[in-house]
């Protein structure tokens, strides 16, 4: 998954103007500097599997409903699939996901931003993702991750660290 991030990045041309300045120019290399890894874990029995496509409001509306869990956004990288995508879950306070959507083939690895500030969940009217909305997104990438907006749980991933 590092491969993946580092090799995105690397695409970026250094040249463009209007994100220059920005601290991060995409959102990998924002996972690279801010996520975290999370350690994968099958589906509770008290955790209703979601449907299949909508990651984010199936995430936040998991994390609404279940006090302790935390909704939390990124890429992962399904058993089966020899890539990663974007994708959103829920984790617990000990790093363990919980993903209401993979449910039959849960991720085998899971790097992202856990996020804590819930203004940022996604709602029936914006579905989309924290890292998908250009309102949340942008500011994320062009200032950095204010203090308070992400919690620490799971490992933190640096481009020194290895993969889990």
């Amino acid at each position: 998954m590092l491969d993946f991030l580092h090799a995105i990045v690397a695409l970026e041309p250094a040249s463009h103007r209007p994100t220059r300045t920005w601290t991060h120019r995409t959102v990998q290399s924002l996972l690279l500097a801010e996520g975290r890894w999370f350690t994968p874990a099958g589906l509770p029995s008290q955790i209703t599997p979601l449907p299949e496509r909508d990651c984010f409001a199936n995430a936040a509306l998991t994390e609404r409903t279940h006090p302790g869990l935390l909704y939390a956004e990124g890429f992962a990288m399904p058993a089966s699939v020899p890539f990663p995508v974007a994708h959103a879950w829920c984790v617990t306070p000990d790093g363990r996901v919980v993903d209401p959507t993979w449910t039959d083939f849960a991720g085998a690895a899971y790097i992202g931003l856990p996020i804590a500030d819930t203004r940022l969940r996604p709602d029936p009217l914006h579905p989309n993702g924290v890292l998908e909305r250009p309102e949340t997104l942008y500011p994320l990438l062009r200032d950095g991750v204010p203090p308070g907006t992400t919690a620490a749980i799971g490992r933190p991933c640096t481009p020194k660290e290895p993969a889990p």
